[in-house]
Order: structure tokens, then C-alpha cells, then sequence
């Protein structure tokens, strides 16, 4: 019972997550085709967009129920691909103000 909370949980998490992320290139993408983009758009749209994949790639491992060929090395490298994420996020919202 309590594995199955959780479980729901971390589907919430990763389905609001995937919403707010294809909000987000979407507004990025109209605002670029404008020509003129809002500072949040052009600061923090890309960085919060490649947190919240991450935070998807991250949970996504725990939401698996099933593992089909018996090994985790697939579930180790989707958090290693978060992880990595996450710090492409921060590297982008530097290079964001050092370029802006």
C-alpha cells in the first residue's frame, strides 16, 4: 500500500514536470520566432526546462515497476543522465548572464 503512494506520487511529479517543460519550450520557442524575448524567456526558460527533464529522467527510474532483462545498469545511467542535467541547467543559466 504504501509502495503504491509513492508510486503515484512520483507519476504526479513527472507527469507536472513534463507539462511545465512543454510550456516552457513552447513559450521559448514563440518568443524567439517574435524576435523579442521576455527576460524570463531568455534567462531561466532553458535552465528550468533542463531541471525538470532531469528531475523526469530521475523519477522515471523509481516509477518503473518492472525490470526486463534482469539488469539496473539502464536505471544507473538514467540517474546519472539527470544528474547531469541538473548541471547542465545551472552551466546554462550562468552562460546566460555571462552572454546577456
Amino acid at each position: 500500500m504504501q509502495n503504491s503512494k509513492k508510486n503515484l506520487a512520483f507519476k504526479i511529479i513527472v507527469f507536472i514536470a513534463f507539462i511545465c517543460a512543454v510550456a516552457l519550450t513552447v513559450l521559448y520557442f514563440v518568443e524567439q520566432s517574435n524576435g523579442s524575448q521576455s527576460y524570463f524567456s531568455y534567462h531561466f526558460a532553458i535552465p528550468i526546462t533542463l531541471f525538470l527533464v532531469g528531475i523526469i529522467a530521475v523519477f522515471l527510474t523509481r516509477i518503473s515497476l518492472k525490470n526486463y532483462s534482469g539488469e539496473s545498469k539502464g536505471d544507473n545511467l538514467m540517474i546519472v543522465v539527470g544528474i547531469l542535467l541538473f548541471v547542465c541547467a545551472i552551466f546554462s543559466l550562468i552562460m546566460s548572464y555571462v552572454n546577456g
